[in-house]
């Protein structure tokens, strides 16, 4: 059972970073998009939706996407192997 904790802690850490990772880059892309260093909502909603589609973000998507889908499998592993 400890390493169902253990297999949870390393894909916890590696979604975290892979989310810092994603959400550093749509920043730095806003902020060389607008040429503003804090962009405003409006910019930044409109990365957030390029992000949902662009070619640019596609390995960021199905990384986030698979490492996602193995966390929950792992979450709903560990409440299914309680006793």
């Amino acid at each position: 059972m400890i390493w169902l904790l253990v297999a949870q802690g390393v894909v916890g850490a590696l979604w975290t970073f892979l989310m810092f990772r994603t959400l550093l880059r749509l920043r730095a892309r806003t902020v060389s998009r607008t040429g503003q260093p804090f962009p405003g909502s409006k910019a930044t909603l409109a990365e957030f939706a390029a992000f949902l589609r662009a070619p640019d973000y596609a390995s960021d998507r199905r990384q986030l996407r698979a490492v996602t889908v193995v966390m929950v499998l792992l979450i709903l592993g560990f409440a299914l192997l309680q006793p």
